[in-house]
């Protein structure tokens, strides 16, 4: 699991609630948990450190810690979650399959636009991470759809964060699903915040102080599914007969709270629409 990121240790408690229920009574059940910096040398040192323990399983939470355990061509069986968009990219292998998620993009823009006129978008990303990549291109053909400039805002270490300060005010802020963003959220949304800007994310984020609005996937539902298809691979079902799941069901969190501090109401139908109210 890369780091301490929120959105996959709420599925990794629900993946362990629910292996440990789905378990055979008398089977041992031993969990070895990493949590490693989110980037490349970090995650491959890990995946081979796991092999090297010959584990029966490995789950990853993540693009970058799935196709890390992936380029290792393994035979140990591979169940990930937490994978943004998995169809899109080469996660496959007769050892390979989980659970990954879709989040409409087109909303959060819209979403975005009925708050402020937006002139620029800024994504906020990571190219340490293949998922978060493909959000902010995916952001890009959007806004050439809609003559928004887009603006593309690398974070790979603390330091990075320093760029937020050149971009420009009259805009917005995309913070894409990535494990090293989420790590320095703290310091980030402060930032965001003095430049009166909105932020959308699709990590939740339940903080009185977070991002205006989040559209996200609900992670214990993909802690689940991936520890049914955990359970069935430890009784003996090889991987390539489980089918990989995508879900796409969504949540919508708005903050009316860090609205107020940028100046910025929500339309109605926004708040009747959202599952979760900050006020």
């Amino acid at each position: 699991m890369p780091d301490n990121t929120p959105y996959y240790s709420t599925m990794h408690r629900a993946f362990v609630r629910e292996l440990k229920r789905l378990t055979p009574p008398g089977q041992r059940l031993k969990i070895i948990l990493q949590r490693p910096f989110p980037d490349p040398i970090a995650l491959s040192n890990t995946a081979r450190k796991l092999i090297a323990a010959d584990v029966n399983l490995i789950v990853a939470y993540g693009s970058s810690a799935t196709l890390a355990v992936i380029q290792e061509r393994t035979d140990i069986p591979l169940v990930y979650a937490g994978f943004y968009n998995p169809e899109a990219t080469a996660v496959q292998g007769r050892n390979v399959t989980g659970c990954g998620f879709k989040v409409p993009l087109t909303s959060i823009l819209r979403y975005l636009r009925s708050l402020k006129q937006i002139s620029t978008l800024s994504v906020v990303y990571s190219s340490l991470e293949e998922d978060s990549v493909r959000q902010a291109n995916e952001f890009q053909r959007l806004t050439i759809e809609q003559h928004i400039r887009l603006t593309k805002i690398n974070i790979k270490s603390r330091r990075d964060i320093e760029k937020l300060k050149s971009t420009t005010d009259d805009g917005a802020f995309f913070i894409t699903g990535s494990a090293i963003v989420s790590s320095f959220i703290g310091d980030i949304i402060p930032m965001l915040q003095e430049k009166m800007a909105p932020s959308a994310s699709i990590f939740p984020d339940q903080t009185a102080d977070g991002v205006t609005l989040a559209l996200y996937q609900p992670p214990a539902e993909q802690g689940k599914e991936a520890a049914k298809m955990a359970a069935k691979i430890l009784l003996g079902t090889p991987p390539k007969n489980i089918a990989p799941e995508v879900l796409r069901d969504t949540e919508l969190v708005v903050n009316l709270r860090a609205a107020k501090k940028i100046g910025i109401n929500f339309p109605i139908h926004l708040i009747v629409e959202a599952t979760t109210v900050i006020r």
